[in-house]
């Protein structure tokens, strides 16, 4: 009785939310989370003028208008500025009612389409991989919770023939929207609600409020500063290229977008998996196969999984295991749309035809918004393929009791999210500790004296929270006397951290003094930076150190080449 008590006060969306908020206070700045800081920051002292400023962002100042960042966020995160100062951990804590929105809303699309399953899988998603170390300061988890809570408000709607709930449910969508591009699904799964189950009116009148709070603010936007930022960086992403290119760079998607749902759809996959009409055995064999090569990806040196050309075991082990989710997620809704029994006939059931159409815009929207592939871009995909597992689970376990997804399922799915948040978490702290630590060649500077930086994301962060500031190559004019912190970048590395955007250079023996490098490094293999960020692969081993930058003092005047 008590264990049943716990459970269910356990799996409740404010308990999960919390858990989800506190886990990320642990975690340093990281990648992008600097940007949203410097918009915060800044907006916090002119709300009225949100891109009337330059940041260091990438190798030079840059007009915050060319920088992508959406209004939402920032200014929700300017507000916990105001409140109680540029502290980290407390505007992570700032970020729980928009975790405690995707929880409660999953709870309640769990019940609506998966009812009985909520108490499992609600835990096993908001302790995945597709959320729990995705959080950070960042844009993507509140643009998911906010779409989620669109569609959620838009059914209640349609259920109870409520306009006003309608036009909540086109204000949400388009907050969503505002507050990460990717979340131009939400107006598309509306829409696609309305015409399933002939809400017409209601899903025009829904699309209508959030085009209305989109193009608002763009307007307001293009009003003051002469230009969309909508629009700017829609038009830059494009490149010009042709139908064709632009085809071929969206094909060349496909296997890392796989490889990152290798990771984050675990949960949905092996709940998939655990309701076919496969011997549980061989899911068992899956599940036990996965782990083990997940913990040989962390643990072993990304040279001994090198096969060729840089493709390495890691990289296919995530591919081959997001390819197997999809085809378990694929075969559900199979099961959902089609009786198989004697012989195919369609299951007449609107619900099952939303959600599956739902989880087909998430994967189209994912290519077709996705400028480079990274963990983020399949969020919203990982939840909804869980949705959908879980109403499976829902109507067979109706069927056939015996069939219950096993607890070894919730076990594994949230155990992997822990583990990657744990790596993620381990893996932001390098920045911070080297630019903390290269002030102890630093701290006897005289007056007149400049610390010089090189590097981004939280790198820069933390060192311009010591003081130093930003080197521009062939652009700084670093004076003799001068203190200059460099990384020291890993053969071979083309993606490198904390990345400068050129290439850098380090002064000759006869311009500047070395005084000393500053290391951290662990036995773990295990990365994540920037990998879960960019790249093909969600974990990966290495074979240096986490991270090295060396510390120069300069005998002349020196400008990096």
């Amino acid at each position: 009785m008590e264990s049943a008590l716990f459970w269910r006060s356990f799996c409740h969306p404010f308990v999960l939310a919390a858990l989800v908020t506190v886990a990320n206070v642990a975690k340093p700045v990281t990648v992008d989370d600097t940007a949203y800081v410097l918009f915060a920051r800044h907006i916090a002292t002119a709300p009225a003028d949100p891109y009337g400023f330059s940041l260091f962002w990438w190798n030079q100042p840059d007009p915050a208008m060319e920088v992508l960042c959406p209004p939402v966020v920032p200014y929700w995160l300017a507000i916990g500025v105001k409140l109680f100062g540029e502290h980290i951990g407390l505007l992570k804590l700032w970020l729980f009612p928009f975790l405690l929105l995707l929880s409660w809303t999953l709870r309640l699309l769990l019940i609506r389409f998966a009812r009985g399953t909520e108490n499992f899988a609600l835990p096993l998603l908001m302790l995945s991989a597709a959320v729990l170390p995705a959080v950070n300061l960042m844009l993507d988890v509140p643009a998911v919770a906010l779409a989620l809570a669109s569609v959620e408000l838009f059914i209640r709607a349609a259920t109870l023939q409520s306009w006003w709930r309608a036009v909540l449910a086109g204000v949400v969508a388009g907050l969503a929207m505002q507050t990460k591009y990717s979340a131009f699904v939400a107006p598309a799964v509306i829409v696609w609600f309305g015409l399933v189950h002939r809400q017409f009116g209601l899903a025009a009148l829904a699309a209508s409020v959030c085009a209305v709070v989109f193009v608002g603010w763009e307007l307001w936007l293009v009003q003051k500063y002469g230009r969309s930022h909508f629009m700017f960086h829609a038009r830059s992403s494009g490149n010009g290229e042709g139908l064709w290119e632009t085809l071929e760079t969206k094909f060349d998607l496909i296997a890392p977008l796989t490889a990152y749902l290798g990771c984050l759809a675990a949960s949905a996959g092996l709940l998939a998996a655990s309701v076919l009409r496969v011997s549980r055995q061989w899911v068992a064999g899956i599940a036990v196969a996965w782990c083990a090569g997940f913990v040989l990806v962390a643990t072993l040196p990304r040279r001994w999984t090198v096969i060729d050309n840089g493709f390495s075991v890691a990289t296919g082990f995530w591919q081959v295991s997001g390819a197997v989710w999809l085809a378990a997620v694929a075969a559900c809704a199979c099961i959902l749309l089609l009786r198989i029994r004697k012989g195919l006939s369609p299951r007449l059931s609107r619900s099952s035809l939303f959600l599956v159409g739902w989880f087909v815009i998430e994967v189209v929207a994912a290519l077709g918004l996705t400028p480079f592939p990274a963990a983020r871009r399949v969020i919203g995909v990982s939840l909804v393929m869980g949705i959908l597992a879980a109403r499976t689970a829902a109507l067979i376990i109706r069927a056939h009791p015996e069939r219950r997804p096993p607890r070894w399922v919730l076990a594994i799915g949230a155990g992997a999210g822990v583990l990657v948040a744990a790596f993620d978490t381990l893996d932001a702290f390098p920045e911070k500790v080297c630019a903390q630590g290269a002030t102890h060649y630093t701290r006897n500077r005289r007056d007149g004296e400049t610390v010089w930086f090189v590097g981004h994301w939280g790198f820069q962060f933390y060192c311009e929270r010591e003081g130093m500031k930003p080197l521009i190559a062939k652009q700084t004019v670093a004076r003799a006397g001068d203190f200059v912190v460099l990384p020291l970048y890993p053969e071979g590395d083309y993606f490198p951290r904390p990345y400068a955007g050129f290439d850098v250079s380090h002064p000759s023996e006869w311009v500047a003094d070395a005084l000393g490098d500053v290391e951290c490094d662990d036995w773990l293999s295990a990365k994540t930076v920037p990998t879960f960020y960019g790249g093909v692969e969600p974990v990966t081993g290495r074979d240096s150190p986490r991270l090295r930058v060396r510390v120069y003092r300069l005998k002349s005047d020196w400008v990096m080449p």
